[in-house]
């Protein structure tokens, strides 16, 4: 029996290559985050699945305004659906909702993984990193808090028979949409950060962010219905009310149903409020990724 003929093997080299194209610096990879978290957002690149809740969200904000419009449209003025004032409160179900099920996708899935060390190995801090955050989440609100109230204000103008007219008559009060839009849209995004920052798991992130909105909300409506001197500090529990409050104080156009209009507190006080909420969540954040060791 003849001997078998030893295996031959052959190396190849099949190292990385050496990286020529440009090397876009801090400001690069911040903008890279922030693309990757709103496409995160949005489930873009991911299964179906992921698409449902973000899209379906930004579908029922746009909703009512479409609706509105095309009322404006067949009747004209004789009937006004939504005012620019009331439309944020008249969505605010959906606010928490989105930032439940988004924000816990943009921080968890990093600290879970331990891939932060690898996003600071990088020429951008760790302030960096939840500036980029912020602003990926912050952006995607925005198509919630702004473009709806924005697509109103552009169908009021487009329906006028005189659009010169129309447009100023309205545009006095572009400053308070984008601001409220705005405002809503950081604040919420914030807090929705800070608090899935300091949960290990996304279920347990996405819970807690509709735990302190539900729990706030039902304080609020409960402490108002008792009367007496809870009623005026009730709104202070219910963060969708604080940043309703701060958009009356600062544009103006109250809300009948709004616990705001209830209470008897000056409008500063949830300009205030809302101030606080904002800085004690970006603190929150800061303490938090300081900690992350590289």
């Amino acid at each position: 029996m003849s001997a078998l003929p030893e295996p031959a093997g052959t190396i190849y080299d099949i190292g990385f290559r050496h990286y020529d194209g440009p090397r876009l610096g801090r400001r690069g990879a911040i903008a890279a985050i922030v693309g990757a978290g709103l496409r995160a957002t949005f489930g873009l690149g991911r299964s179906g699945r992921s698409k449902i809740i973000p899209w379906g969200a930004l579908v029922l904000a746009l909703l009512p305004a479409i609706v509105a419009v095309a009322v404006r449209v067949l009747v004209g003025d004789l009937i006004d659906l939504y005012s620019y004032a009331n439309y944020l409160w008249g969505i605010g179900a959906l606010l928490p909702i989105f930032v439940a099920a988004q924000a816990p996708e943009l921080v968890v899935n990093d600290m879970r993984h331990r891939v932060l060390p690898l996003y600071f190995s990088r020429p951008i801090s760790r302030l960096d990193y939840v500036a980029a955050k912020l602003v990926a989440l912050s952006l995607a609100l925005l198509g919630l808090t702004l473009a709806p109230v924005l697509l109103l204000f552009t169908g009021r103008v487009l329906a006028a028979e005189d659009l010169g007219a129309a447009l100023g008559d309205e545009i006095g009060a572009l400053p308070g949409i984008v601001g409220s839009g705005v405002l809503h849209a950081v604040v919420l995004a914030a807090m929705g950060l800070a608090i899935c920052s300091l949960a290990a798991r996304r279920a347990y992130a996405a819970g807690a962010v509709l735990a302190v909105f539900l729990i706030g909300g039902v304080m609020s409506g409960t402490f108002q219905a008792q009367g007496r001197g809870l009623q005026a500090f009730a709104p202070l529990l219910n963060p969708l009310a604080i940043l309703d409050g701060a958009r009356e104080w600062l544009f103006g156009g109250s809300v009948a149903e709004s616990p705001v209009a209830a209470a008897d507190l000056p409008l500063a006080t949830y300009g205030v409020a809302s101030a606080l909420l904002l800085c004690a969540s970006l603190a929150v954040l800061a303490l938090r990724y300081r900690r992350v060791a590289t």
